[in-house]
Formats: structure tokens, C-alpha cells, sequence
């Protein structure tokens, strides 16, 4: 990946001379080459691809589902309600609209929103496009060959967000729900006003913690052992983060955007700023809705007072 997020895992099932993808990473220059030059490195082609599972509908994790379909015919599988946010942010100039709508409420500049919008659009451009061609059920059981595993619904990093669960072997592919070095960014989802990423998020830990795994292989970073410690480590971070958007907010009202340069800093690239916005403001709609804090309109801008 050409982030500072340098890498994304795909992981491959393999029966006889056919392979089950979890996840793709980004169509971005030399990545289909790589996946290649990989699969080969284990006796198989992209030709040899059945099956392709995706945790999610952000680019890095199905960017190349459709380049891999077309080389393979493939079969997609993901949640209904990733596929349909794969649709939605597909719609860029309907995506624009709701990006300015929502950002400037929420106290970005008009330059701010523009640059976020620009990086936004090409992030859009390394995703090969393509549908789900099966939408899974919670807790779903598949097979692959001897393989056998569930469909974990975890939304809150993203709407839709599903773990894949192989009990026997005590492994959970886990996406982005559960990541070693950093917390999963939480965002709104801009096409489901009644999502609720925070709440959701912490409900998906509870649920993976119950699982019965010794390991889990992320999206990104390193294999974990002792998932319990990891999601108390997360639940902890989150309500740090709650009391420090607290501690922010202050006696006065104020944006998202003036909360999130409290929490995070002034220093931040534009993206970084919106990513540091995203990320306070789900903890103030969670606030909101617990009645702890009140949410009033100011002319054009949204603004948050302790109740």
C-alpha cells in the first residue's frame, strides 16, 4: 500500500488446485503482479481463484476483487450491507454532495473539505469495480475443501464488516475489528444516517472475545495471541477517548472539528484532520445519544454542548 499504513494481508485457502482469497488489497500499480508473483510461490495462479471473501468494503481490502473475477471468474462474497456501501461510495458525484454537506456542518473549511474530497476521489479510482455476487448471513458456515468457517458479523470500522471463524483450528481473520499496533479508525457512514460506528465497534469486540480463538490474523500487522487482553486493550482506548472528547468540549459549544483539534492537535495534514473529525465525532454522537451531551444547529454549522 502507498500509505503511511504500508501493507494489507490477503490470506488464501488451498484445496488441490483451487484457492479461497480473504480479502484482495488495493488495484494500485504492481499489486495484481504481486498477488501473482505469491500465488505462484505456492503452486497456484490467479486463474486457479474460486472463491473470494471480503471483510469489508474499503479499497484496501477489495480493490482487486474485480480484477481477480475477471481473470477467474471468481464468486464474491461479503455482507449485504457492504455491498451495498461498495454501491454508494461508488456514486462519486452523489458521495461529493454529502461529503460537503456533512464536513462543513461540522466546522471543515471549504479548502479543507475540497483537499479531503481530492484524496477521497482517488483512493475511489484503485478500486476495480464490482458486486457481490452472494451476500452471507450472520453466522453462516462455509466450506472450502476440508476448511470449514462462520461468518462473524462485526460492523463498526465499517458498516457491514464481517471476521471469518475457522473454530476447529482456533483462528479468526479478523479484517480491520481487531488490529495489533493501532485502533481501527471509526467513521460515520455518510449513506446510513442511523449507523452507529462506536456502539457497534464495542459490541463487535464483546463478540469476538467470545469466540473460541487462540489466534487471530488481522488486516494488517502481525498475528495475535490472547485476543481477550487485546479487546480490553480497545474497549480501554475507547473510554479514554470518550472522557478526552469530554475534557475538550468544555463549557462551550463547539464543532466536531474544534473537539477533534482539541483531541489530536492543530499539527495535522488535511487528511489526517479529516480521519481525527471522523474519529471524534463518532464519540460525540454516542454522547449525544446517551443523552450526555446536546447537538444544536448554528446557522449552517452543528454544535455540541455538555447538557
Amino acid at each position: 500500500m502507498s500509505f503511511r499504513l504500508n501493507h494489507v494481508h490477503v490470506y488464501a485457502l488451498v484445496h488441490n488446485k483451487e484457492v479461497a482469497l480473504f480479502d484482495t488489497g488495493l488495484d494500485i500499480s504492481g499489486s495484481f503482479d504481486l498477488l501473482k508473483k505469491d500465488l505462484e510461490s505456492i503452486g497456484q495462479d490467479i486463474e486457479s481463484v474460486r472463491v473470494i471473501y471480503i471483510t469489508h468494503s474499503h479499497g484496501d481490502h477489495c480493490g482487486m476483487a474485480g480484477l481477480i473475477k475477471k481473470e477467474s471468474e471468481a464468486i464474491i462474497h461479503l455482507s449485504a450491507a457492504a455491498d451495498e456501501s461498495n454501491r454508494n461510495y461508488s456514486q462519486t458525484d452523489l458521495l461529493i454532495l454529502k461529503m460537503k454537506k456533512f464536513y462543513l456542518s461540522h466546522g471543515l473549511s471549504e479548502h479543507q473539505v475540497d483537499n479531503t474530497i481530492e484524496v477521497f476521489s482517488a483512493t475511489r479510482n484503485i478500486v476495480a469495480q464490482f458486486k457481490g455476487d452472494y451476500c452471507l448471513q450472520p453466522n453462516e458456515i462455509r466450506e472450502f475443501g476440508a476448511w470449514q468457517f462462520e461468518s462473524i458479523f462485526t460492523p463498526g470500522h465499517s458498516n457491514g464488516h464481517i471476521c471469518y471463524c475457522f473454530r476447529k483450528e482456533g483462528i479468526l481473520l479478523s479484517g480491520d475489528t481487531v488490529l495489533p499496533h493501532i485502533t481501527p479508525n471509526l467513521s460515520p457512514d455518510l449513506f446510513d444516517e442511523d449507523f452507529r460506528p462506536l456502539e457497534n465497534f464495542l459490541a463487535s469486540l464483546d463478540k469476538v472475545a467470545s469466540l473460541p480463538v487462540g489466534k487471530i490474523y488481522p488486516g494488517h500487522g502481525n498475528v495475535m495471541g490472547n485476543v481477550q487482553a487485546r479487546v480490553q486493550e480497545l474497549h480501554v482506548h475507547h473510554a479514554e477517548r470518550t472522557q478526552l472528547v469530554l475534557q475538550c468540549l468544555g463549557t462551550t459549544p463547539k464543532t466536531a472539528f474544534q473537539v477533534a483539534l482539541g483531541v489530536f492537535g492543530n499539527d495535522l495534514p488535511d487528511f489526517d484532520k479529516f480521519l481525527a473529525l471522523n474519529e471524534t465525532y463518532v464519540h460525540l454522537l454516542d454522547l449525544k445519544d446517551k443523552g450526555i451531551i446536546k447537538e444544536e444547529q448554528d446557522g449552517d454549522i452543528l454544535v455540541y454542548t455538555v447538557q
